[in-house]
């Protein structure tokens, strides 16, 4: 543990944190709408179809429909995963990455929706590849072929579930990295 706060010290020593607050704020007030409503919906939710959608015409030109269809979801939450190592690697940005983990987790409540979603079809459905039918709902093809479609209640509600904890942990991680920011002091002027 010490050596994570000692990296987490080395990349933000010398921070403001109070700069973040408004951010801080504002995913827990997101937060708080996802606990009322499990379904959720939020800012990133357009963030997330997007690249839902972008997934789909990644995976399209495989040929292989499992994947085509898997690739929304393994867009929607590889996005934010490969968003928050490049801010924690690359960017050497903690607060950044955690916020990441956020985003992460409305993109896993999403999933869960639209998992649980896949034996009643209740959900309207988007495609930039034409009409839309029975066939279309990403999480009826891959349930129903790996003989999973009476478990996608329970699918859906583990990654409604993992999402969160996701949320709930970004926020905590937040916290955590301000406060390493607030007893870290300013930035010297010298």
């Amino acid at each position: 543990m010490s050596m994570v706060r000692d990296w987490l010290v080395e990349r933000v020593s010398g921070q403001v944190w109070w700069y973040r607050v408004p951010v801080v704020l504002a995913l827990m007030w997101i937060l708080r709408g996802y606990l009322e409503f499990r379904g959720g919906g939020s800012i990133f939710g357009g963030v997330n179809l997007a690249f839902h959608e972008m997934g789909h015409a990644f995976f399209f030109w495989s040929g292989d429909r499992i994947l085509t269809a898997a690739g929304g979801t393994i867009f929607e939450v590889g996005i934010p995963i490969a968003a928050g190592a490049y801010l924690a690697l690359r960017q050497r940005d903690p607060f950044g990455a955690v916020v990441c983990l956020f985003w992460l987790g409305t993109a896993l409540v999403g999933v869960g929706v639209y998992a649980a979603d896949a034996r009643a079809q209740a959900l309207p459905l988007v495609s930039p590849f034409g009409p839309v039918d029975v066939d279309s709902h990403d999480w009826t093809v891959i349930l129903l072929k790996y003989g999973k479609l009476s478990r996608d209640q329970a699918i859906g509600g583990a990654f409604q579930t993992a999402g969160m904890w996701a949320m709930s942990a970004s926020i905590a991680l937040q916290l955590f990295v301000m406060a390493i920011m607030a007893k870290s002091g300013p930035a010297s002027t010298d």
